[in-house]
């Protein structure tokens, strides 16, 4: 028996894509696409130029969002922790990320492919501190947090951020505590930007 397809949604929501290689990065910005990527600050900077430099050959989005500059919006990925100090954010964030790398590193381990090339494959990182070091995990006070956002807003050119903000070891007391300093002292911060 034939499945009968529903028509899109119309209009139907701007599509978006994620990608977090250049082969991917070209293709969204080909397309016209909205973009969103992940990985560390230079390999998220160097995704999206790559994107925006198709988009530009291509001339404008396909579905624009005039509250965007340009009208497409550039995501970005990041886990974040806060806490009411660096030191608290780090000790209840780093034993919930080592266990979400090792479960994202699983198979990789089991089958032995852990050379370089398999590595670069997996954009999150080995380890907690490899992550903190190239931006993919923004985590400390409030204060600390916005400053790095801002700083990666700036240096890495997106306008959309993609929070990641609760890993499943930690408590939903931490996790809360989190999201209601993320909510009430960075992001007022980060609409301005």
């Amino acid at each position: 028996m034939p499945i009968a397809l529903k028509p899109l949604q119309q209009p139907h929501p701007p599509f978006w894509y994620a990608s977090s290689s250049d082969v991917g990065s070209v293709w969204a910005g080909e397309h016209g696409l909205h973009y969103v990527t992940l990985g560390s600050n230079a390999m998220a900077k160097a995704n999206i130029a790559t994107f925006k430099a198709a988009l530009a050959k291509r001339g404008s989005v396909a579905q624009p969002k005039p509250e965007f500059s340009g009208g497409v919006v550039i995501g970005l990925q990041r886990h974040i922790c806060v806490a009411d100090t660096d030191e608290e954010a780090h000790r209840i964030f780093k034993p919930a990320m080592e266990v979400h790398l090792k479960n994202l590193n699983w198979l990789r381990v089991w089958k032995n492919d852990t050379g370089l090339a398999s590595r670069l494959k997996i954009p999150h990182g080995g380890s907690y501190e490899e992550m903190v070091a190239h931006g993919g995990i923004v985590v400390g006070s409030a204060a600390t947090v916005h400053a790095e956002l801002e700083r990666q807003a700036r240096d890495i050119g997106f306008n959309y951020l993609l929070t990641y903000l609760f890993l499943g070891t930690m408590s939903l007391k931490e996790a809360m505590r989190s999201l209601k300093l993320f909510r009430s002292e960075v992001m007022p911060h980060l609409e301005k930007l």
